[in-house]
């Protein structure tokens, strides 16, 4: 176990270089990675494997996979405990541009109004979903290494570029790097866990998730247009593919999407754990929904937010079939009056325990269309994976908790988040437990003006806590 002089040492060197740190990080966001446009992706994972390097990782590859590289390193310190550092380094396309107070790609550091106070933060895509935390997480490395000379235990880091498109192929990497990444203890996942007035929120686990989508067509149905959009006037005597998609729609659900109507889709999902109960028992009395409807910008939930246990529950252990987009014809300004010859929409599952298997949601689906008589609408599987949890009485989050307490915060516990990442792969197949982890803030992940915070105020963090954050969690694991 370091002396604690030891620890402020390396905290001292992050307070003196922390303006360069600060700068690695503009230097990653400032360079585009968005995986669904092909943009930026291979500079972006040979810039990355630039900082392994620079951090001195022995091993440094750039894995080549059907579409985006895998970033992998080993940073071996001779310890007895080895920990996997689960990173993505790709991101979601850009909104409209208008909309964002900084360029998207410049990562300005701009004053921000968070409702805790002022604050100064850098703007960018992906700076909070994660290029910030990933960025933050090396440079705590370089911290410690450059003070100290070694870390106290093994890491080994896997950084994919396709985790916004669903991890496709993330799993083969996985199969093929299986004995180098197999005997790790754990999986952590930096992020920056407070919300805007400070609160720190640990996930525990995640749903899981099917995304694709259905098209109804002229040619497969052999009614309405066949090869091209048509005058609208001849909807007087010939069918409309978009009119076939929102009547199949409309047998997949009730009550705008809140009830599935899918013959045995709720028929694995079981209900929440005794640990999982005691858990949002817990997190009822902390948690303030008045906060999420104001980060949201929506007025109201579905059920009642005076009950908040049930409120939780619904949220964090329901299943969900949600429209993402869906389009058909001419979406441009003005008029143009068509009938059009087919209409597609996306669509997204929500797994939860125990849906363990995406295929058949997808199967599930597809035999409901059938049933109904639409077995000519098409269904394109564009990803899927399960849901994954760790228990809270895992080392590994113990001993996040444990730093977590040592900056001064409380910690919310949450037993899952309501979105979804690839850890079924460390859970499941390398048996390596996985959590998210960090101090700090950001938001607008996906959304124009995405952000972290720089400089925090007395309820948020700053980006120098965010750093002293990994340092100390890495020691506590360690030992």
């Amino acid at each position: 176990m370091p002396k604690e002089s030891e620890i402020n040492l390396v905290y001292n060197y992050i307070d003196q270089n922390l303006n360069r740190f600060v700068s690695r990080i503009q230097e990653f966001v400032r360079q585009p990675s968005i995986s669904a446009e092909n943009r930026g992706v291979q500079e972006a994972a040979k810039l990355l494997a630039s900082y392994f390097k620079k951090i001195g990782c022995q091993n440094v590859e750039i894995v080549p996979t059907r579409r985006h590289p895998v970033v992998y390193a080993e940073l071996d310190s001779n310890a007895e405990t080895t920990l996997l550092v689960y990173m993505m380094y790709d991101t979601q396309p850009v909104d409209d541009e208008k909309l964002w107070v900084s360029p998207p790609f410049e990562a300005n550091i701009v004053p921000l109004d968070l409702p805790s106070g002022k604050v100064s933060a850098l703007i960018g895509r992906g700076s909070i979903n994660t290029k910030g935390p990933l960025i933050t997480f090396i440079n705590a490395v370089e911290a410690i290494v450059s003070t100290l000379g070694k870390l106290p235990v093994n890491l080994k880091f896997i950084a994919e570029g396709e985790e916004e498109l669903g991890s496709p192929h993330l799993p083969d990497f996985v199969n093929e790097y299986k004995n180098k990444l197999k005997g790790a203890k754990a999986t952590i996942f930096p992020s920056f866990l407070e919300d805007t007035w400070g609160k720190v929120k640990l996930s525990l686990g995640n749903k899981g998730i099917v995304y694709f989508e259905l098209e109804a067509s002229g040619k497969n149905w052999g009614k309405g247009p066949i090869e091209f959009d048509i005058h609208s006037s001849n909807k007087a005597w010939i069918d409309s593919p978009t009119w076939r998609l929102i009547d199949a729609l409309s047998t997949m659900a009730k009550d705008n999407g809140r009830t599935i109507t899918i013959d045995g889709f709720y028929d694995d999902v079981v209900e929440p754990s005794e640990e999982d109960e005691k858990l949002l028992k817990e997190l009822a009395k902390s948690f303030e929904p008045e906060k999420i409807k104001e980060t949201l910008k929506v007025k109201e939930f579905i059920f009642d937010e005076n009950d908040k246990y049930n409120l939780l529950k619904k949220f964090l252990f329901s299943t969900t079939l949600n429209i993402d987009g869906i389009w058909s014809g001419y979406i441009g300004p003005g008029s143009k009056t068509v009938l059009p010859h087919k209409a597609t929409c996306k669509v997204d599952v929500r797994l939860v325990p125990n849906q363990n298997d995406p295929n058949k949601i997808i199967s599930l689906i597809r035999r409901h269309l059938d049933n109904r008589g639409y077995n000519d609408i098409e269904i394109r599987q564009l990803n899927g994976y399960k849901w994954s949890k760790t228990s809270v009485n895992h080392p590994v989050v113990q001993a996040v908790i444990s730093s977590i307490h040592s900056f001064n915060k409380d910690v919310e516990i949450w037993p899952l988040t309501a979105g979804s990442a690839p850890m079924y792969l460390f859970n499941d197949v390398l048996e390596a437990p996985a959590v998210h982890l960090g101090l700090g803030h950001g938001a607008r992940a996906h959304s124009p003006n995405e952000y972290i915070v720089i400089k925090g105020n007395k309820y948020v963090s700053g980006i120098d806590i965010a750093h002293k954050f990994f340092v100390k969690f890495l020691f506590n694991f360690g030992k």
